[in-house]
């Protein structure tokens, strides 16, 4: 019997050995490129070395910016849901945890019975049956109502020989960290949008004040044309383009106010408010932009600082758990229980020793044949790793493309507003000129206004390119993981 059982043993240790199953293995970080992309920005405008704060947004030194992101960190549905599913996890993981510990508990009851007097084995005096009932060789007979009076204590524990109990545990513990980090990519996605929708906001502000000058311009232009025309000295040619002109930038600047309402109440939403929120034009694209920190090792803080990238890889090390509490299926379980307690009808024979009664009982239970069941446990837990290596692969990816692309767009986005401050400089310089030849009559309103339409419209070009960086800074922002600053430490 020790033999076959032995047998057995080695057939299943044999059984759960014999995989050919190779792991996914993780995606490199592109070290190269990423070095190479923070050494071209090095010493450009826009770009400094350091490492974000994990209160980011602080960069901009808005205390209204600051002010709509506190709010939405502490009102959104978003993140408190996410902070629910933390608690959820670990109230989880806390219930996997007493597997570990063995179970004592106490039972106690009292119940009225009635036995049957005409059953199989009557029970109590003699009745109309003619029955004779049995009668206990030293006490007296059993009767036929009594009172039952019950207490126990029952135990029981499992032994963990194969680290079931212990890889389940530490996978909920994983499942933890993960929804840790979640929460830490919906806080970083979630700032990310306030201040997107609040400089998008910013930017159309500025933008309708100069749209706004811009149809005042073309109003007057149009006005000058008239009364050229009714002086004979223009025509009806020159007065039709000045009511397309006009038109034209009525048009824009009823589309940006559009955009304006919108975009406030994308804002006030996302603040999870009372949408009665009052949003100021603070003009804080008047001030000079802040430049973002990129740090000197940042392929590896790609990795160690991206709340998304540090969930999956707590996923993966809660689906490598999986995989040992599948083998471990494979493996005989051995279980201890017991109880020891009390019975009687005779309520003051109750604690006494010929009342007691117990039971230890040692199990063993080992799997022989089940239809493939700890097979395709084994299996699916084994893709299950795999699916989550391949998603880590994937973020990996996307994440250094996403931080390659924010720094070559933003490079691109300051050299243009360089460029289009240089433009716009110029223009108001000769729009201030014309107004000067005009005023010692050198040239006429008409060479004026000319300037001034083209001075307004580059003015507009550059809080566009402003604001395309402004936009460009956050994107950069988050690729880098928004100064999120817990590693894995799986």
């Amino acid at each position: 019997m020790k033999f076959y059982f032995s047998f057995l043993c080695l057939g299943v240790v044999i059984l759960s050995s014999c995989s050919n199953w190779k792991a996914e293995s993780l995606y490199p970080v592109p070290s190269q490129a990423l070095t190479s992309a923070v050494d071209r920005a090095g010493g450009k405008s826009g770009f400094e070395q350091g490492a974000l704060p994990e209160d980011w947004w602080t960069l901009f030194k808005d205390p209204q910016l600051n002010e709509f992101i506190s709010l939405a960190l502490a009102q959104s549905p978003s993140l408190q849901k996410a902070r629910a599913q933390i608690t959820f996890a670990a109230a989880s993981a806390d219930r996997v945890k007493a597997a570990l510990f063995p179970t004592l508990n106490w039972n106690a009851d009292t119940s009225r019975q009635k036995l049957s007097t005409t059953g199989v084995i009557p029970f109590g005096t003699p009745s109309s049956t003619g029955v004779q009932p049995i009668v206990a060789p030293t006490t007296s007979s059993i009767p036929e109502y009594f009172t039952l009076y019950e207490t126990e204590l029952n135990f029981a524990y499992e032994f963990d020989f194969w680290g079931k109990n212990r890889n389940t545990f530490r996978s909920a513990l994983g499942e933890v960290q993960t929804r840790v980090a979640e929460e830490a990519f919906a806080r970083l996605q979630l700032s990310y949008a306030v201040a997107q929708a609040y400089f998008h906001l910013q930017t159309d502000y500025k933008r309708e004040s100069v749209l706004s000058s811009l149809v005042q311009e073309r109003m007057e232009y149009r006005d000058l044309i008239q009364r050229r025309i009714n002086a004979n000295v223009d025509t009806a040619l020159s007065l039709q383009n000045a009511e397309y002109y006009l038109a034209q930038a009525k048009q824009t600047l009823l589309a940006l106010q559009g955009d304006i309402a919108v975009t406030e109440n994308l804002l006030k939403a996302l603040i999870a408010g009372n949408f009665e929120e009052e949003i100021w034009d603070v003009t804080i694209l008047d001030e000079p932009l802040p430049s973002v920190p990129l740090p000197r090792d940042l392929p590896l803080h790609l990795i160690a600082r991206r709340p998304d990238i540090i969930a999956q890889l707590w996923v993966i090390e809660s689906a490598g758990r999986q995989i040992e509490v599948a083998k471990a299926g494979f493996y005989p379980d051995f279980n201890l229980t017991g109880f020891y307690g009390y019975q009687t009808i005779h309520f003051r024979e109750w604690f006494k020793w010929p009342s007691s009664y117990f039971d230890a009982d040692v199990a063993v239970s080992l799997p022989i044949f089940d239809g493939g069941r700890l097979i395709a446990n084994l299996r699916g837990s084994e893709v299950n790793y795999d699916l989550a290596i391949i998603k880590y692969n994937d973020l990996v990816i996307n994440a250094a493309r996403e931080v390659l692309d924010g720094i070559a767009v933003l490079r691109n986005q300051m050299d243009q507003l360089q460029v289009l401050e240089a433009k716009s400089s110029t223009q108001e310089k000769l729009y201030n000129l014309s107004a000067l030849r005009v005023e010692h009559n050198i040239d006429t309103n008409l060479d004026k206004y000319l300037s001034q339409g083209t001075y307004l419209v580059s003015q507009d070009e550059e809080v566009v390119a402003e604001g395309n960086a402004v936009q460009a800074m956050l994107a950069l922002i988050k690729a880098l993981g928004g100064g999120y600053d817990t590693c894995y430490e799986g």
